[in-house]
């Protein structure tokens, strides 16, 4: 329990150098899951229309055109957005840059808490998108449901930005191809009103997570359309 909650301050601090980029919050909870429940299951399996089940891997950016073959959907960049680079990531989340080549971002995956695909933000709004993993081994039980990871964002993520939260209730919504459980919310930051999302999907041990940031010129909608 310390570990994960020097994470969650790790990040927090992270969240507040980038002014309003925010990420996934890595909380802790007073429940405990049972690893041999055998109700879990991962959501891929059912939605994945192929016949052969994606294999983890990082997506690919192309330009405009984020690409996420493993959890099936794409993202597709306004002309004013920016991706963030690998180098400016690694060193966001204090690691090597050598994390983001090859098989080396499964295997720091494997070994760590948690780790970002993606970043993109408007660099005109400030509103942003974050794609990233966390190894539910390392954190919780790999029981945990999507809606009991969404219960400790809610309660963590207002106590560690030291904001008020208004959450709407749980809706499962489509990105891609891929079910995701969106827990939403809206709060005031310096007089301006922000939504915060986030998308979680459970598959193969991890929580992938999207993390949507709205603080003004777009609706959370109009985000949800550039994931395809």
């Amino acid at each position: 329990m310390t570990n994960v909650m020097s994470k969650t301050k790790r990040i927090v601090a992270l969240l507040l150098a980038l002014l309003m980029m925010l990420s996934v919050v890595l909380v802790s909870c007073d429940e405990s899951y049972d690893d041999d429940d055998d109700d879990t299951y991962d959501k891929a399996d059912k939605d994945d229309d192929s016949d052969e089940k994606a294999k983890f891997s990082r997506g690919e950016t192309d330009e405009d055109i984020y690409n996420n073959k493993y959890l099936g959907f794409k993202f597709e960049k306004p002309k004013s957005w920016i991706y963030s680079t690998d180098e400016e990531i690694a060193e966001l989340m204090n690691i090597s840059v050598e994390t983001f080549f090859d098989d080396k971002f499964k295997e720091a995956l494997d070994k760590s808490g948690s780790i970002y695909d993606m970043m993109a933000r408007d660099t005109i709004t400030g509103a942003n998108v974050i794609v990233g993993y966390e190894n539910l081994s390392k954190t919780y039980s790999t029981n945990i449901t999507e809606e009991q990871y969404a219960d400790a964002v809610k309660v963590n993520i207002a106590q560690a930005m030291g904001m008020e939260f208004e959450f709407d209730e749980y809706e499962t919504v489509k990105l891609g191809k891929t079910e995701f459980l969106r827990v939403s919310g809206s709060t005031t930051y310096n007089g301006s009103s922000m939504i915060q999302a986030y998308y979680l999907h459970k598959v193969d041990g991890y929580m992938a997570f999207v993390v949507v940031t709205v603080p003004r010129g777009y609706t959370l909608n109009e985000i949800e359309g550039m994931l395809k």
